[in-house]
């Protein structure tokens, strides 16, 4: 797997990819987290190796693209779920299919996917490798408030703002 970081307004992305696709996008706080996030894949034995971001160009654009607030739906990027379980694949799946700048709730995923497990769309939502590119962001509860996000409710509630500022 190569690996790259990208900076944007509110910090960096880890990017990581495999010969199948994208595998990782995952928000970094300080540096130690992209050793941390290395390290803890070569405990499940995948070899990460830093890549030239060039290998990640195409990735770049979009999210370019995405950060000046144009609306993006990655649908462009091949995803490699493979530290997903097939439940949580079907979940990302469908959170994909949200549009730019709208929300969905828990539970209405998790009718669209025909079950009744909200908390189970939720811990999927949790598991999701490919941060932005697999929108969980735009998952929130059925009251209208935001629910989870493994990056911070802060930056949940950024992405959210963007996009609604695209819409505009």
């Amino acid at each position: 797997m190569l690996y790259t970081t990208y900076d944007f307004t509110k910090g960096k992305l880890f990017l990581g990819k495999t010969e199948k696709g994208l595998c990782i996008v995952k928000f970094i706080r300080k540096a130690a987290d992209i050793k941390n996030t290395v390290l803890s894949l070569e405990k499940i034995s995948v070899q990460a190796k830093a890549g030239n971001k060039s290998a990640f160009l195409s990735e770049i654009k979009l999210f370019d693209r995405y950060f000046q607030g144009k609306p993006e739906s990655f649908d462009s990027i091949s995803p490699d779920y493979t530290f997903g379980t097939p439940y949580q694949q079907k979940v990302w799946d469908k959170a994909c299919n949200i549009p730019y700048g709208k929300t969905l709730s828990y539970k209405d995923l998790a009718l669209q996917l025909h079950s009744q497990g909200y908390r189970s769309v939720g811990q999927a939502l949790g598991k999701n490798p490919l941060l932005i590119v697999v929108p969980c962001h735009r998952i929130i509860r059925s009251d209208g408030s935001l629910g989870g996000f493994g990056a911070g409710l802060g930056l949940k509630k950024w992405l959210l703002a963007l996009e609604a500022q695209a819409e505009e």
